[in-house]
Formats: structure tokens, C-alpha cells, sequence
């Protein structure tokens, strides 16, 4: 446990008799001549104003000390005043930010010094080097220190003021990483999700208008078919507010089939999906990334189409290019008797961004009577990216 430090006036009072100590005692032992009883105590009342100055006004404080030893010595080397001299330098020092006014005061001194010497000094020369040694090692010297530590001190604040900012900055960066992949696993959780409660609500919706069923369970399939839908809207909503960023690349989990699969399914839970691979070079490496980015783009179209356009046909066109690979997905207008569920999807902005960002285009807008969504995705690497390359036209 650390000590409490002692008030401000108890530290001035021991630095005050300490000061005054050899000033009452040098005289006494012989170190110094002899003086009248009331210059010593002229000497201790200025040690204890300069004492009380010191800390708001140090360059006064010093200035006190250096007239009282030159009162005392022309030379301004005296043991009475020598360590008080020293010590209020050194705190001029530490305490003063300004080097300009020490400097002055230091040439004020040596110049007052050097005339007293002149006017009353009995051997000008010695006295001269003695006063210009005493101010040099005894007030210059000990200024130089007060303000390295000062510098030591200010510079040693600052690390640590940088290692706490440095800290607080790596903790945010952990926390916001955190966050991010907090949406990015809600991301994940609304495509796939969203997806599969879409096939869902198809099947549903074809169980309702299948040839022999009562109407009992025609409304349970029906009210099936809602539930779905309201699911899907109750969930894009709580990812929305889980985003952090609507730019974020979607994140590229690993699918686990391919696209013609994926199609296929979509096809056999009612979506009126037809696929139709072309081109004469071969279609996307399995696994890659190339193909786990074009599985969420298939993904997410179909299921905006089986949401926003139910009973519209659907046309999957995959095409093998020499550097990469596109897809684009049609779907025509609704069927009269579909349902059009209300809210829009940010999924295709993730996804323009996760595709821009593998160096391919992304394209999604009206078409006609319908829908369209085309994506060029490059042939790219894990490790290295490759560059933008020419991707579908652009819609007319």
C-alpha cells in the first residue's frame, strides 16, 4: 500500500529548515566570517519567502537566493546560501517551462556579480573566477538537471498516456471485431434461414391448391404458408438491426452443394426454376471461392424470387468463362394469385460488396416484366485475389 504524501506547507517547512540549517551553522563552526545575529535571521526570512515562492514563482525564488549570496559573498560562493542556490536552480529547472527568463536572470546575476567585484573587490580577478565557477556549477549546472528531469517526467507521462490510448484503441478494435462477426453470423443465419423458410412457404403454397384436399387443410397449409412468410420478415428484420455496416462483404461460408443441387432443390419445393448451364469452358472449381460466392448469389436471388415474385418463372443461366464464371438469374412477373410479402432485403448490397471485392461485377435490377440478377465472379484464389475483370453487359 503507498504512503500518503504530506500537505504542500509540510513539505515547504522542511524544505525551509533544511535551507536554514547550514545558514544558522556555518558561521558557528567556523566555515564562514562571522555576522551580526540579525543578518543571520535577514538571511533565514528570505530562505523562507523564497521557500513559499518556489513553487508558483521559482524563477523569484532563485532570484532571492542569488541576492542573498551575493549579499553575503561578492564572489557568490557561500556555505550559508551555497545549497539554497543550488537547490532553487535545480527547481527553476524543473518547475519552469520557459528557458528565455532563466537565461536573463542567470546574466543578470553574473552581470551584478561582476560590478559589485569591480566596484568593492579586493582581488577583481580570483573573485571573477570563483563568482563565473560558482554560477556555472552552482546555478547553470543544476538548472540544466532540474530541466532534463522535467523532460524525463513529461516524456515518461506521455508513453504511458500513449500505452493507455494504445490500449483503450486495441480494445475497441477486439470489441468491433467481435461485433462484426457477431453480423456476420446473423448475416449468414438470415441467407440460409431466409432461404430455406422460402422453400418452405412454397411447399406450403403448393400443398394449398393440390387437387383433393379438404378445406381444413387447405387453410392449415395456407395459414402454414404465413407463418413462413411472417418468420422471414421477422427475421430480416432482427438481422437488420444486428448489421453493423449494409457494405460489409457477406461473409463466404462453405456451401454445401453445388449450384446445379441448389436449383434443383429450389425446383422440387415448387419454385417454377429452370437451369441452363452454357458456354464451352468448365464451370467453377468445387469448393473454391469462386463457387462458394456464386452458391450465395443463386441463393439469395431465388429466395427474393420465391418472396417478392411467387409463381414467377425463374431462369439460372451459368456460363463458363476463360477467367471466371457468371450467372445470372431471371424471373418474370407474379402469378396473379401470389402473395407479395412486404419489406425489402439488404442482401443484395452485401453481396454487390463481397463480389466487388473478389475483383467480379454485380448487377440486379428490373427487367422487363420482371427481375434480373447477373454476377461475374473471377477465377480467384484464397491467397490472391485476381484483378477486375469485363463482367456481364450492362442491363438495357
Amino acid at each position: 500500500m503507498e504512503r500518503p504524501r504530506p500537505a504542500p506547507y509540510t513539505r515547504g517547512a522542511l524544505l525551509w529548515a533544511a535551507l536554514a540549517l547550514p545558514a544558522l551553522t556555518a558561521d558557528r563552526i567556523g566555515l564562514n566570517e562571522p555576522r551580526p545575529a540579525w543578518q543571520q535571521a535577514a538571511g533565514v526570512a528570505v530562505l523562507a519567502v523564497a521557500t513559499a515562492l518556489s513553487r508558483r514563482s521559482p524563477l523569484a525564488a532563485f532570484g532571492l537566493a542569488a541576492a542573498l549570496s551575493l549579499t553575503a559573498a561578492r564572489a557568490l560562493f557561500t556555505l550559508s546560501y551555497g545549497p539554497a542556490l543550488g537547490l532553487f536552480a535545480l527547481l527553476l529547472g524543473l518547475r519552469a517551462g520557459r528557458a528565455r527568463p532563466a537565461v536573463l536572470c542567470f546574466a543578470a546575476v553574473g552581470c551584478a556579480g561582476t560590478a559589485r567585484i569591480a566596484l568593492v573587490g579586493v582581488d577583481p580577478a580570483p573573485e571573477w573566477l570563483v563568482m563565473t565557477g560558482t554560477l556555472l556549477f552552482g546555478c547553470v549546472f543544476p538548472w540544466l538537471g532540474g530541466r532534463y528531469w522535467r523532460q524525463s517526467r513529461e516524456l515518461a507521462e506521455a508513453g504511458w498516456l500513449r500505452a493507455a490510448r494504445l490500449e483503450d484503441e486495441q480494445r475497441l478494435t477486439e470489441e468491433r471485431a467481435r461485433l462484426r462477426e457477431r453480423a456476420r453470423i446473423a448475416q449468414d443465419m438470415h441467407d440460409s434461414l431466409g432461404h430455406e423458410l422460402s422453400l418452405i412457404a412454397l411447399r406450403a403454397g403448393a400443398l394449398q391448391v393440390a387437387p383433393g384436399l379438404g378445406d381444413e387443410h387447405r387453410r392449415a397449409a395456407a395459414a402454414l404458408r404465413a407463418a413462413a412468410a411472417d418468420a422471414t420478415d421477422r427475421l430480416h428484420r432482427i438481422i437488420g438491426v444486428l448489421r453493423e455496416d449494409d457494405d460489409e462483404p457477406a461473409p463466404l461460408a462453405p456451401a454445401d452443394e453445388t449450384l446445379e443441387q441448389l436449383v434443383a432443390r429450389a425446383a422440387e419445393s415448387g419454385l417454377p426454376v429452370r437451369w441452363e448451364p452454357t458456354g464451352q469452358d468448365p464451370p467453377v472449381e468445387p469448393g473454391g471461392l469462386a463457387e462458394r460466392l456464386l452458391h450465395r448469389v443463386v441463393r439469395e436471388a431465388l429466395t427474393n424470387a420465391a418472396r417478392h415474385a411467387p409463381g414467377a418463372p425463374v431462369v439460372v443461366s451459368l456460363e463458363g468463362r476463360p477467367t471466371g464464371t457468371a450467372v445470372t438469374l431471371t424471373n418474370g412477373r407474379a402469378a396473379p394469385d401470389g402473395s407479395r410479402p412486404s419489406g425489402g432485403g439488404t442482401g443484395l448490397l452485401g453481396l454487390r460488396a463481397a463480389v466487388t471485392a473478389a475483383g467480379g461485377t454485380f448487377e440486379a435490377g428490373p427487367h422487363e416484366d420482371g427481375f434480373r440478377v447477373s454476377a461475374y465472379v473471377p477465377a480467384v484464389t484464397e491467397r490472391q485475389p485476381a484483378a477486375r475483370a469485363p463482367g456481364p453487359a450492362p442491363f438495357r
